[in-house]
């Protein structure tokens, strides 16, 4: 059966359809292709270490076996690299929602002496580009010169292996979440506070007028009124903590690198999700493994953003 639409209904949506054909054709190219050849490349050999650019082969579901391959054995890259992204992002929001709500505690309180100045102070990290945050702080943990390690040496004290220039593998965690809590609790501040000065001032005075101290007001006034803002919040910054690449590709490159013997490869320290897939397709040239890992990496943070936008919506209404 043919369905045939009126003439009217032609010319009616005719000029709209011509005035967004340009757009729908560049939205096509930059966009759909891509995304549609991508998906292709995620099952062949693809590579320009492997002498596989002009022609390549299709190998089905090669590149996603040593997805699996490498997810149960840590000691490999893809396996190491997601347990580093879990523990960076549980230790990272937990520290930047601490430092986030104690400062937005500390701003909304009538007695702290001027506010103004310190509210400019707490919101310099989202005032300056990221990556002008992250290459100062760089200079601050180089182990030769940089200004920490002049500072305990002028104490006395021995330099620190902030970024692993020396192998060490504790210190350059320690400076990557540092520098990302730094960069990042702005935004857990700017939500808490915004929600503290909209906290009805009759429901505190009516918490007094009760008899309830300090932590009982704050436990069943101020906490149920700032707990769905903070929510989000956290939601929203779980995701992007998860995807950080730009502290740690500056700071680190994912290192420092330790040649295992035992297994006979070499292992990144610090390597998160995003550098270890940056690092496979852009240092390795393994563009069919890179984009069978990038659809790994969507199914994992799709659903998270699924998720954030529903809370939204809930919060919205």
């Amino acid at each position: 059966m043919v369905v045939c639409l009126p003439v009217s209904s032609v010319k009616k949506y005719s000029a709209p359809i011509l005035f967004l054909l340009p757009a729908l054709v560049v939205l096509a190219m930059v966009s759909f292709y891509p995304l549609v050849f991508g998906f292709y490349m995620a099952f062949t050999d693809m590579s320009t270490t492997k002498g596989k650019w002009i022609s390549w082969d299709f190998v089905g579901l090669e590149n996603f076996r040593r997805i699996v391959e490498e997810l149960l054995t840590p000691e490999l890259g893809l396996g190491r690299a997601l347990l580093n992204t879990v523990f960076f992002t549980v230790v990272n929001v937990a520290l930047q929602v601490l430092v986030g709500v104690a400062f937005a505690f500390m701003l909304n309180s009538d007695k702290l002496l001027w506010r103004r100045f310190w509210q400019a102070v707490f919101i310099v990290p989202w005032a300056v580009p990221g990556y002008i945050s992250i290459m100062a702080w760089f200079f601050l943990y180089q182990y030769s010169y940089g200004y920490f390690n002049q500072i305990l040496m002028n104490l006395g004290l021995e330099r620190i292996d902030w970024l692993g220039q020396r192998l060490d593998t504790f210190w350059p965690w320690v400076s990557i979440n540092a520098t990302n809590v730094w960069l990042a609790y702005p935004f857990i501040m700017t939500v808490t506070l915004a929600a503290l000065q909209t906290l009805p001032r009759d429901l505190l005075d009516a918490a007094k007028v009760d008899g309830a101290g300090g932590w009982q007001t704050f436990r069943y006034v101020v906490l149920p009124h700032i707990k769905p803002p903070l929510t989000i919040a956290t939601v929203l910054t779980t995701i992007t903590t998860f995807q950080q690449f730009g502290v740690v590709w500056l700071l680190t490159g994912g290192g420092p690198q330790i040649f295992v013997k035992a297994i006979g490869t070499t292992i990144y320290v610090t390597d998160l999700l995003m550098t270890y897939g940056y690092r496979t397709i852009w240092q390795f040239g393994d563009y069919g493994y890179g984009a069978a890992f990038s659809i790994f990496l969507a199914l994992l943070v799709v659903p998270a953003s699924i998720y954030a936008m529903k809370k939204l919506r809930v919060v919205g209404e």
